[in-house]
């Protein structure tokens, strides 16, 4: 083969490979882009789409509205020790919250939106709004079935990290329009927690929702770890009841009816 023909075929393959090279950044790049559109979908799902779908994955409408209360038995560990946590929840905002410690307990509990305690005398008094949602915020398995009555002004903010975890975040305010975020699972789209402003001081709380348990068809939290500064609480619930309220449930100890503390 002569020389010019040589080089002829050369510049031939050259631009073959130059055609085959173009085709195929174009091909990746319509790939990539796809893939973009993709992600870019996945990243902007509203507050309402990932709040249904966690409402979805915790059970089926009917289930879910079938809770007209929830009653809970925690086993807890704090800084201080061990002590066991009663809590009963229902859907009108009554509840009633009972801690028992090695040396005391604490009686106090919600009807009808006015907050109380049993001071030591064993009398009933009124507490302030503030320590009202601090009650609130204990109220775990109740609180992640009701985020959207718990919570305000939701808005979608993407993925995030949330204790070493990949989530989908969602940014929103409490009653006090304190600042507040729900982290949701990418996969089973369960919320995985909450980092949200403690109303007494005014610091965020990170509560961790480790485990789940079904219960009547419907997907409730079971075990919660709770982290404000360098103190950790946990709450193992060990039973976990539904609908088992009676008219007596939330009566004030030495009232009847919704009489308010004194």
């Amino acid at each position: 083969m002569c020389q010019f023909e040589i080089h002829a075929f050369e510049s031939a393959s050259r631009k073959v490979i130059l055609i085959l090279a173009a085709y195929l950044s174009l091909v990746l790049s319509g790939v990539e882009a796809q893939t973009s559109r993709f992600q870019l979908v996945a990243e902007v799902l509203t507050s309402a789409e990932i709040l249904a779908a966690a409402e979805a994955a915790m059970g089926t409408e009917d289930a879910r509205a079938s809770i007209r209360s929830i009653s809970a038995i925690a086993a807890c560990h704090g800084p201080k020790g061990d002590y066991e946590t009663r809590i009963i929840s229902d859907r009108d905002g009554n509840l009633s919250f009972q801690q028992f410690f090695s040396d005391h307990k604490n009686i106090e509990g919600i009807l009808d939106g006015r907050g109380w305690q049993l001071d030591n005398s064993g009398r009933s008094e009124s507490i302030d709004a503030i320590e009202a949602s601090v009650l609130r915020g204990h109220e775990f398995p109740m609180m992640v079935l009701d985020l959207r009555r718990r919570f305000h002004d939701f808005k979608s903010i993407g993925r995030a990290q949330f204790e070493g975890q990949g989530t989908t975040q969602i940014a929103m305010t409490d009653d006090f329009g304190h600042s507040a975020s729900a982290y949701f699972s990418l996969t089973s789209h369960l919320p995985v927690g909450l980092i949200s402003t403690n109303s007494r001081t005014g610091k965020p709380i990170t509560i961790r929702f480790d485990a789940w348990r079904l219960v009547g068809g419907v997907n409730l939290v079971s075990h919660v770890t709770i982290l404000y500064g360098a103190e950790t609480w946990v709450f193992d619930f060990k039973a976990l009841n539904l609908n088992a309220t009676n008219d007596e449930t939330f009566q004030i100890p030495g009232t009847t009816g919704s009489a308010e503390p004194k």
